[in-house]
């Protein structure tokens, strides 16, 4: 049986003012738009990596609204699927981005229907890296018009994909993995938004 790679878009948490730096933590690692300020994002639920577990329990969940990575993981026709995760990051005042940061490793199980429409998949490894040694893919992603699609290693109409997709994962694999600061970041924000003050502390910021 043959490895697959998937490689899929999320919405970032936009980069803020260096001075929200104390409120919001290290900048340098790109999360999914926990605080929900990327104005670009579709859907109520957060999409992407929860590194932190869907439900808080310490699980690598991928959340994702794409029912091709559903019917994918529904086949069980491949020895291991990797999530490769390209973030759409808009770094502050600057124009948006689009970078490969991070992977999981995924049973090769069928996702689960969290809500309509949107579906979880538990990661067994991960593997993330901060923003200066994440993968500028932007000109490959707007060129090839992929904004808001998925890409597979073994695309029989991209087999070009193939190759683009085992350079950006080997890039992310030999780079440091800031797996556990990244879990601790996103537990941090996902404590901190609901509180009155640090909402208005933020508005600050922004």
């Amino acid at each position: 049986m043959e490895t697959l790679t998937i490689c899929v878009p999320f919405f970032a948490l936009p980069g803020l003012s260096k001075k929200c730096d104390p409120l919001v933590g290290n900048q340098n690692l790109i999360l999914r738009d926990i605080l929900g300020l990327n104005p670009l994002r579709k859907g109520d639920y957060e999409n992407g990596p929860y590194l932190e577990g869907f439900n808080l329990d310490n699980k690598m969940d991928y959340v994702f609204y794409f029912k091709e990575v559903e019917k994918i993981l529904e086949k069980k026709e491949y020895d291991k699927i990797y999530i490769l995760f390209r973030a759409i990051f808009k770094p502050y005042e600057q124009d948006t981005q689009h970078l490969t940061i991070g992977y999981y490793l995924v049973n090769n199980t069928q996702g689960y229907e969290i809500a309509p429409g949107v579906y979880s998949i538990e990661g067994v490894e991960g593997h993330f890296v901060d923003y200066k040694d994440a993968f500028d893919i932007t000109d490959t992603i707007v060129g090839y018009n992929l904004q808001d699609s998925i890409m597979k290693s073994n695309s029989e109409n991209h087999p070009e994909y193939k190759d683009m997709i085992a350079d950006w994962f080997e890039h992310i694999r030999t780079k440091e993995n800031k797996l556990n600061e990244y879990i601790q970041r996103s537990k941090f924000l996902r404590a901190k938004r609901t509180e009155e003050s640090f909402r208005k502390e933020l508005e600050s910021c922004l």
